[in-house]
């Protein structure tokens, strides 16, 4: 008879070590312990240029060592090969801010549980942008930290006709209508965001003027604002669909097709699941984070997608995975408002 090991107790010790690391990680960069560990400094050394106390950076400073993002020569720190190419700010590389995001949101995981009895997040993502203070700059810089690469794939494939007029719903920092601005020279760029967030935009544009030029930043609410009508020869909507609902969605959708000429394209750009919603992995987790701060956000399927777009009156419907290789990729799915 064949014995059967059964299964260990390790597993679920990895997965209560996992969110304690995040967590380790996360304070880290908030704290941006790494920028000043290009140089080997003592837990003491460092306390003092951040203003912290010694005992419990020491404790930080071990922990970040253990999981492999410090070194530790004697009593001396120094970034290990990952944290000096992600970590450090100033970086090309630099993913800081959206850890600090990810920090400062923390709180709305911690309300996971409340929210599964709710249906929807206790504080939704309209309470950190409007009432929790800093949070707005931080979320932006976030997403800017996360968007380079699918950006300049994205513009790449879209290959817009010269002077096309591009219309980013949600645009947040404007890093997919820099990469289209970049790819094209002719093109012009309207970027639509509520006006707290337009703020952070102007300053993170201001260091791309010849860009910046181009663009025009156009304050409201995507949610009821109008799109215009026939006025775009491409339409954005990147990454905004998982924070709203279904009913949402279709509007968005629907005002796209409005703004577009004829021949238009719209462009959705997002992680999406496969049918049985449950890969990849990464999507079906951030349909969690999702309901653990919004009021109806998820992760939805290509075929959800297809279906509001067809019905909003889109054909020719092409779709393409984002940054293959990523354990994040995403997917974008074109449709086109025929003539």
């Amino acid at each position: 008879m064949k014995t059967v090991t059964p299964p260990s107790a390790d597993r679920l010790i990895d997965e209560i070590m996992g969110y304690r690391k995040a967590k380790i990680l996360m304070v880290a960069a908030y704290l941006d312990v790494f920028t000043p560990l290009e140089s080997a400094r003592t837990a003491s050394a460092l306390a003092r240029r951040l203003a912290l106390d010694s005992r419990a950076v020491e404790i930080l400073l071990d922990a970040l060592t253990a999981i492999g993002y410090l070194r530790k020569r004697g009593r001396q720190y120094v970034n290990a090969p990952i944290s000096r190419r992600y970590l450090v700010r100033g970086r090309p590389g630099y993913m800081g801010d959206n850890l600090k995001y990810q920090e400062m949101i923390w709180d709305a995981w911690g309300d996971l549980r409340h929210s599964i009895g709710k249906g929807g997040a206790v504080r939704p993502l309209e309470y950190w942008l409007l009432r929790h203070k800093g949070f707005t700059q931080e979320y932006i810089r976030g997403m800017d930290n996360i968007a380079r690469g699918p950006a300049a794939e994205i513009s790449a494939i879209v290959a817009p006709a010269p002077g096309s007029r591009l219309l980013d719903v949600g645009a947040g920092p404007g890093t997919y209508s820099l990469a289209f601005l970049r790819a094209n020279p002719a093109m012009r760029a309207t970027l639509l965001d509520l006006p707290s967030t337009l703020k952070v935009t102007r300053r993170m544009l201001a260091q791309f003027p010849a860009l910046a030029a181009r663009t025009r930043l156009k304050a409201g609410n995507y949610r009821d604002a109008a799109f215009g009508r026939e006025d775009f020869d491409l339409v954005l909507l990147s990454h905004i669909t998982h924070d709203e609902n279904p009913e949402v969605n279709r509007r968005l959708i629907e005002e796209s097709f409005r703004a577009l000429k004829p021949g238009g394209r719209v462009i959705i750009h997002d992680f999406m699941l496969d049918p049985n919603r449950v890969q990849p992995v990464f999507g079906a987790l951030f349909s969690v984070h999702m309901l653990a701060y919004t009021e109806g956000g998820r992760t939805y399927t290509a075929a959800e997608y297809g279906n509001w777009l067809r019905r909003a009156g889109f054909s020719r419907l092409t779709e393409r995975r984002i940054a293959v290789k990523s354990r994040n990729s995403s997917r974008i799915i074109i449709g086109v408002k025929d003539q």
